[in-house]
């Protein structure tokens, strides 16, 4: 029975670990909401619902919507959008939470 060196084994597990994401016009970090915290805002009425993001998001850039997460940066909420675009190429739309106005495209 063969035994795998730790080293690999430990960059595996850093490579999984998902990482904050970081605007790079704004140094404020994003930090996600929960499924439910994500009703909630919008049940309050503190955001866009996320289908109007999402439409947004295929205007800016036109594709597949693969993700769409309801995230904080600092006080204000965004609305980041994971898109498959025509041309095989990922794009990350970032969208003011309660007008759904483009803040980047990536």
């Amino acid at each position: 029975m063969s035994m795998m060196p730790v080293e690999p084994i430990f960059a595996l597990a850093l490579l999984a670990a998902p990482l904050p994401i970081i605007r790079v016009d704004d140094p404020t970090p994003i930090s996600c909401l929960s499924a439910e915290e994500m009703r909630d805002a919008v049940a309050d009425g503190r955001v866009i619902q996320p289908a109007q993001a999402s439409r947004h998001a295929r205007n800016a850039a036109p594709g597949e919507v693969l993700r769409i997460r309801l995230c904080r940066q600092g006080e204000e909420y965004v609305y980041v959008v994971t898109t498959l675009k025509r041309d095989g190429r990922v794009a990350r739309v970032t969208l003011e939470g309660q007008s759904g106005k483009v803040a980047t495209i990536r």
